[in-house]
């Protein structure tokens, strides 16, 4: 580690003391423990020389937090001389992020996105968000998260409130959200407070309670029972016995044919009874011989 390095931790654990101490708020200079504990970004990306420091822990307007910079040595660069080839120096490559961990009251399903012009993280190979807005998806990439799920964390608040707080590279892992940034310069102690508030607001809009919908769900498959009832009407399945008398309608189904030539005919039937029809064929021949009188 070298001199500015070296000179940047001791500055930084030494504000965040002081920050600590006049908040109410818990300080440690080094914390080994917390550099494992979260698979999301930035502690998954490649790098030795790890360490976290200038943490602290409190209370922040009712929720519980943690924060801490994160120190990594991603790249190593080694300096060779033109005639010889011979290494004669190393030049490292030093990252540090500022991390901040908010305790949820609830834990949420795994969620991680990441802004997509964000140099710092190797995310080129993500998804976008599968979000009906269009302009917003363009800006983001999706770290190793359902879809669904994002659909269910990515709400129109929650979307507005990262737009407008500027809140991009953050992860829900069980209780915890965990939100990174990589400053230009040393993340200060009006800075750390500042972004405690704005993650206060990102919390406040996010569907935490988000179990509650699938008690909703159950009551979809009381719907196709509905059509039970309509069929009790029909029980009348004792009348089916009396089908029989709609069974002549379905005989005279094809006698239709014979409306067409014979529509006159089916009264034959009636006719018959009131105009005899016999009689008249009978009286030409009988009353012939009245005419002569």
């Amino acid at each position: 580690m070298d001199t500015n390095e070296a000179k940047r931790i001791e500055t930084t654990n030494h504000e965040r003391y002081q920050l600590a101490t006049s908040s109410g708020w818990q300080f440690w200079a080094d914390m080994p423990d917390l550099l494992t504990r979260w698979q999301v970004l930035p502690f998954n990306q490649r790098g030795d020389k790890r360490m976290a420091f200038g943490v602290i822990k409190g209370n922040f307007h009712g929720l519980q937090f943690t924060m801490f910079d994160f120190h990594r040595r991603p790249t190593v660069t080694s300096v060779h001389t033109r005639w010889t080839n011979k290494k004669v120096n190393e030049l490292d490559t030093i990252t540090i992020d500022s991390v901040w961990v908010i305790t949820l009251p609830a834990a949420m399903p795994f969620f991680q996105i990441v802004s997509s012009v964000e140099s710092a993280f190797d995310t080129e190979q993500y998804p976008e968000p599968p979000t009906p807005d269009r302009k917003f998806n363009r800006w983001y990439k999706l770290i190793d998260t359902d879809p669904n799920a994002a659909l269910q964390v990515l709400t129109p608040p929650v979307m507005s409130t990262m737009r407008q707080l500027k809140l991009h590279n953050w992860s829900l892992v069980g209780t915890d959200l965990v939100y990174a940034e990589n400053p230009f310069f040393r993340t200060k102690a009006d800075d750390i407070v500042d972004t405690l508030g704005k993650l206060a607001s990102l919390v406040g809009v996010l569907p935490v309670n988000q179990p509650a919908p699938p008690q909703a769900q159950p009551m979809q498959p009381m719907q196709p029972p509905a059509p039970q009832p309509y069929q009790q009407p029909y029980p009348p399945q004792g009348y089916p016995q009396q089908a029989p008398p709609p069974q002549y309608p379905q005989y005279q189904q094809p006698y239709p044919q014979q409306p067409y030539p014979q529509q006159p005919y089916p009264p034959q039937h009636y006719p018959q009874q009131p105009y005899p029809p016999q009689q008249y064929p009978q009286q030409p021949y009988g009353y012939p011989p009245q005419q002569g009188y």
